[in-house]
């Protein structure tokens, strides 16, 4: 009943949090070819596990020479199982505040780490998947276009098939491709 209100707080509180934090110019042209600490932000509801599977298998091959972690509700830990070079960070929604914001242990564990780019699968707002992207620190945070996505990515990508997963996803692979 009260979820929107929540949404809505979170997300006001979001934007006092980040306001200060001014972002530098970036060149896009080949900053993904050279990261190589690269943060996922598994999508918080449930999605084909075939092309959950293949996305990861994706990152994994186009980032072999570095780290993949992946952000990823407990639930869903084992997508990420048996393949090469992905480090899971699980959490629990007790991790989540009623604000949907990280608590601090969460932001805490995941900045343990730096990365070069952080790579959202929500192709809709989920508030705290979309904090932890932005406090990440990433220099190049991707995403889908999304309401008040402009607060949190750096890039975003516009797909014709808004909403659907399978084949949002297999867009985003093509336009990593291109770079």
């Amino acid at each position: 009943m009260f979820e929107r209100l929540r949404l809505n707080v979170g997300t006001w509180y979001t934007g006092i949090h980040f306001r200060q934090k001014k972002e530098p110019t970036l060149r896009f042209n080949d900053i993904l070819s050279r990261a190589h600490r690269v943060l996922v932000l598994f999508p918080e509801s449930a999605i084909g596990a075939e092309s959950t599977y293949m996305l990861m298998k994706y990152l994994s091959r186009r980032f072999s020479s570095g780290t993949v972690s992946v952000i990823v509700r407990e639930e869903f830990q084992r997508v990420t199982t048996g393949i090469a070079n992905i480090r899971t960070l699980p959490y629990e929604q007790s991790e989540i505040n009623r604000w949907y914001v990280p608590r601090q242990e969460l932001i805490r564990r995941m900045n343990a780490n730096t990365f070069d780019v952080a790579i959202d699968l929500n192709v809709g707002l989920a508030l705290p998947s979309a904090f932890l992207c932005r406090e990440s620190h990433a220099p190049l945070r991707i995403s889908f276009a999304k309401p008040h996505a402009d607060r949190f990515y750096n890039f975003q990508l516009q797909t014709k098939a808004a909403g659907q997963g399978i084949v949002a996803f297999q867009q985003l692979l093509k336009c990593l491709d291109m770079f």
